[in-house]
C-alpha cells in the first residue's frame, strides 16, 4: 500500500472568527486528522516575555511575543518526524469545501486523513519557521462589530480589560493582515454566518 505524503493546513484569521469552530467542522470531516491549536502556547503572567500594557494594567495578549513558538513549531517537527514521509504528494487526495465545511464522505476509513495536520492560531503565518510546513492556508477576517461583539461572549484568564479590544486587540489584528497581505497562496475569506454556520468561536 502507498503511504501518502504529510499535508499541513494552517487556518488562521482575526481573533473570534470562527477559526477553532471551523477547525473542528474540518476535523470531523477528515477522519484520524490532528489538530494543534496555537492558543495551547499563550504565555502565563507575570512571565518576562510578556508586553506589559500600564495603562490597561494588563499584558499584550495579542502579539506573537505573548506565545511560546519555539514550543509550538517544536511540537509540530516533533509530530512531522513521527509520520512517515513518502515521497509522492496526497495534496491533489485532499479535498476540503471550506465554504461548506464539507469533504467527500463516502466510505470513508477511520484513519484515513492520518498524514493530515491543521494548525489553528491568530498568527499561523507570522513565523517563517511555521509557515514554511504549510502546503494549504486559509485567513478568516471579520468585521469590526461582528469581532467585538463577539470578543464580548468570551471568558479569558487573565479576562479582558476595559478598552482592551480598542487599544490592542483590533489593532494587532490589522497589524497582522498588513503583514500577511503579500502572501499570495493564503485564501483569505471574509466572514459570512452563512457559509460557516458559526455563532461563537
Amino acid at each position: 500500500m502507498t503511504e501518502k505524503a504529510l499535508i499541513i493546513v494552517g487556518i488562521s484569521g482575526i481573533t473570534n472568527s470562527g477559526k477553532t469552530s471551523l477547525t473542528k467542522k474540518i476535523k470531523a470531516h477528515l477522519p484520524g486528522c490532528h489538530t494543534i491549536c496555537q492558543d495551547t502556547y499563550f504565555l502565563e503572567p507575570p512571565d518576562p516575555r510578556l508586553t506589559p500594557v500600564p495603562e490597561l494594567d494588563h499584558y499584550n495578549f495579542d502579539e506573537l511575543n505573548a506565545l511560546d513558538m519555539n514550543t509550538m513549531i517544536s511540537d509540530v517537527q516533533s509530530w512531522i518526524d513521527a509520520h512517515s514521509i513518502p515521497q509522492e504528494s496526497a495534496l491533489d487526495d485532499l479535498y476540503i469545501d471550506v465554504q461548506n465545511n464539507s469533504t467527500p464522505q463516502e466510505s470513508i476509513p477511520g484513519d484515513l486523513y492520518s498524514n493530515v495536520l491543521i494548525l489553528d492560531g491568530f498568527r499561523m503565518f507570522a513565523l517563517r519557521e511555521l509557515e514554511q510546513y504549510m502546503q494549504k492556508k486559509y485567513f478568516l477576517r471579520v468585521p469590526y462589530e461582528v469581532c467585538k461583539a463577539r470578543r464580548r461572549t468570551r471568558h479569558y484568564t487573565p479576562p479582558d480589560k476595559p478598552g482592551y479590544f480598542e487599544k490592542i486587540v483590533w489593532p494587532e489584528s490589522i497589524t497582522h493582515q498588513r503583514e500577511i497581505q503579500d502572501q499570495d497562496d493564503i485564501d483569505k475569506m471574509s466572514w459570512q454566518r452563512r457559509h460557516y454556520g458559526l455563532d461563537q468561536s
